[in-house]
């Protein structure tokens, strides 16, 4: 064992802070003795050590096991790779991190991980990875919403289904005006969601606004149904749960957090398990359990990435992503609390999905997040539609005065 490997393994035992690099440790791709066809479980649990998060490896040791399947990896539709290769010589990082020259297409697509900024710089790919011009979340379920499971310790559920659309008002590619809707270059994306069942949260209805000025916090308004008043929230907000789920807003896309309210650390690069060709929406598993019965998981090229809060009072000390090279898609992410003790941890699934033209690209299929301190967890099944062509009118004060006054956002 060399020097660095015994340090390595004196931290793994004696420092919290480095849990997931001892149990979702970076494999070099050459250690990796898994190939298509194999089947992981009990008997073979090592084998996928590394690979997956730690809640998952106890499962695989407990009896869960499942198939690994030949990988497939998904470029980002022309349009983004042209606007990659046209605006992104001229972006950089800013004194803070921010970032400066941004048009549309990758910010960094000759990524170095040995570069000294290559944290803010991944957290920039990841940021504005192709997300469409707009996408109706759950547009592509034959329901057209998303389905959300909320799974208790004790094994009973509770289903809900939530409308949501998202706007991009810049880095617009496929949909006039383009690259940047008039009036609204100060503005990155707004997102409108709302609550449809169960009865107890039906109405509930949230609008956020995300500014391109990183002095400038959001704006996050909710209407509740209960006080039948929209009230402004405060950014702290955005660390509340989504009740009944495990998710909170910033949970949204794996993170959704304000760039540069952040710091980040590139990790390393490694291999894990995940599934970017996820069949069935929503996939097959047993009543009360989390974990998809007859879907292949597959090996991903990945960076992880740490990032910290500036603001000690934020809900997760410490998250890290595990994002895909090539689309910049996470797959996997872990969370810890105030004490250091691992909380959550949260896998997603992709699934193929058809643009106007023929393109294909991928789409959130089905993302799952497990709160290991409560044995709460939720399965959340969002494949998108995009390029909906939506307005910003629609994105308003005005759509939750409407909402309050009986109306829908569908």
């Amino acid at each position: 064992m060399t020097r660095a490997d015994m340090l390595r393994s004196f931290f793994c035992i004696r420092t919290a802070a480095f849990f997931l690099l001892c149990n979702f440790s970076l494999a070099r791709a050459n250690d990796i003795d898994l190939k298509p066809g194999d089947t992981i479980g009990p008997h073979n649990w090592s084998k996928a050590q590394g690979m997956v998060g730690e809640n998952l490896l106890n499962r695989i040791k407990q009896g869960y096991a499942f198939k690994i399947k030949e990988p497939k990896n998904f470029q980002p539709p022309k349009e983004y790779l042209e606007a990659t290769e046209k605006y992104s010589g001229s972006v950089r990082l800013g004194s803070n991190g921010e970032l400066l020259n941004y048009v549309a297409g990758l910010p960094f697509p000759k990524f170095d991980s040995n570069d000294p900024q290559a944290g803010f710089k991944l957290a920039w790919n990841f940021y504005w990875r192709w997300l469409g011009d707009d996408y109706k979340n759950g547009g592509s379920t034959k329901e057209g919403k998303i389905i959300r499971d909320a799974i208790e310790a004790d094994g009973s559920e509770r289903r809900g289904t939530v409308v949501a659309h998202n706007l991009f008002t810049r880095s617009r590619l496929a949909i006039e005006p383009k690259p940047v809707i008039p009036g609204y270059d100060h503005i990155d994306w707004m997102q409108l969601r709302a609550d449809e069942y169960p009865r107890d949260t039906s109405g509930t209805t949230t609008l956020e606004i995300r500014y391109a000025d990183p002095a400038r916090e959001d704006d996050f308004y909710i209407f509740v149904p209960s006080i039948r008043r929209v009230r402004r929230s405060p950014p702290l907000q955005r660390c509340a749960t989504i009740a009944p789920s495990e998710f909170n807003f910033d949970d949204i896309n794996t993170f959704n957090g304000k760039v540069t309210n952040f710091s980040y650390r590139l990790l390393g690069e490694k291999k894990v398990l995940g599934n970017f060709l996820q069949e069935s929406l929503p996939f097959r598993r047993k009543q009360g359990d989390y974990l998809p019965l007859d879907e292949g998981w597959r090996l991903y090229d990945v960076y992880v990435l740490e990032i910290t809060p500036k603001d000690s009072s934020y809900c997760y000390p410490r998250k890290v992503l595990y994002t895909e090279k090539i689309s910049f898609q996470s797959i996997w992410s872990a969370m810890w609390d105030a004490k250091g003790h691992y909380w959550k941890e949260m896998f997603t699934f992709y699934t193929p999905v058809g643009l106007p033209g023929g393109q294909t690209v991928i789409s959130t299929g089905t993302v799952v997040i497990v709160n290991v301190q409560n044995r709460r967890s939720t399965v959340l099944t969002a494949p998108r539609a995009f390029n909906q062509g939506y307005l910003p009118t629609l994105f308003t004060l005005a759509t939750l005065q409407t909402v309050m006054r009986g109306g829908s956002i569908r």
